[in-house]
């Protein structure tokens, strides 16, 4: 199910990050709203991915899968698909927008592994 749910939100977002920006409507309900966006998306990448494949006696433990699922869903996706909007019409490459989809990555990491802990703990 979390492979699952994983690999659906990693379409979504490809899908919303590769799409022409001219397809969007247009909203600014606050600033840096897509700042917010990003780091949203990318925490909960993150958070989804770094699930994927661990076992439950793995769950709190910095494991080698842990680690390789946020290197690349946590940091990987978030640079190439930003860098990926270049080439796309009306899209921007932004650095900004790229350290905060590291961010959330980061911040998506961190939320599996304490909430791991903390179901740990429980158990």
């Amino acid at each position: 199910m979390r492979l699952f749910l994983s690999l659906a939100w990693l379409i979504t977002i490809s899908i919303a990050m590769l799409t022409p920006g001219d397809k969007f409507p247009e909203v600014d309900a606050f600033d840096f709203q897509d700042k917010f966006i990003h780091f949203i998306c990318f925490s909960l990448l993150s958070f989804l991915w770094c699930g994927v494949g661990i076992k439950p006696h793995e769950r709190g433990v910095l494991s080698k899968r842990l680690l390789i699922n946020y290197l690349i869903f946590g940091v990987l996706a978030g640079i190439i698909l930003e860098y990926l909007q270049q080439f796309i019409p009306f899209r921007t490459y932004d650095y900004i927008d790229m350290a905060v989809n590291e961010i959330g990555g980061i911040a998506g990491f961190f939320a599996y592994f304490k909430l791991s802990v903390v179901k740990n703990n429980l158990e």
